[in-house]
């Protein structure tokens, strides 16, 4: 007789072939998306000369797809292949992220390339992340999700920089404080 492989434990996910190439795809698009959302400012920056205006347009217009498109990119999800969504919004962000590199090597790296392409690969991430939420229920077993993974975290999107740490350094702050006086209007300082 042969022992058949454990379903019921978190290890179990592991021997699913399909969640193991969903995770594998879901760890590089990450990836790529984390290493571009800080290349291309610093590209702006270090190439183009941009100016602190500009390259906080261009982190703008990399935010707004997800604001604009998500409802439609979900939509999109319930009514077609999941799969061929998270293909043609990595598809679409590679093909826009090419450009960056052949441009610059022909000399013609514009600011505005670089904001289209931040534009375009917010909305592939979009289209691309819409399908995998909704994906990864069809396939693994619901008492599977809900077992929390062992190692934590793995395949969440990285938090925006300086969001955690700007919360943190709040809820340090001493209250204003309130009344009349001198200290009324004090700013409190992070120690």
């Amino acid at each position: 007789m042969t022992a058949s492989p454990d379903t019921t434990g978190a290890a179990s996910l592991w021997r699913h072939r399909d969640f193991r190439r969903y995770l594998t795809g879901q760890t590089a698009s990450v990836a790529g998306s984390s290493v571009t959302s800080m290349a291309l400012p610093v590209l702006a920056v270090i190439e183009l000369d941009a100016t602190a205006g500009q390259v906080a347009l261009l982190a703008f217009l990399g935010q707004l797809p997800p604001a604009l498109l998500a409802l439609h990119a979900g939509a999109l999800a319930d009514r077609h292949s999941k799969r061929q969504q998270m293909i043609t919004g990595d598809l679409l962000s590679a093909a826009a992220l090419a450009t960056v590199p052949l441009a610059a090597a022909l000399g013609v790296l514009t600011l505005t390339q670089l904001m289209v392409v931040a534009a375009v690969q917010g909305a592939a991430g979009v289209l691309h992340d819409a399908a995998a939420i909704s994906l990864l229920p069809q396939l693994v077993h619901l008492p599977d999700l809900r077992r929390p993974a062992p190692g934590g975290a793995a395949g969440r999107r990285p938090r925006q920089p300086g969001g955690s740490t700007a919360r943190a350094r709040c809820r340090r702050l001493p209250a204003p404080r309130t009344g009349r006086g001198p200290g009324a209007f004090t700013v409190a300082r992070p120690a």
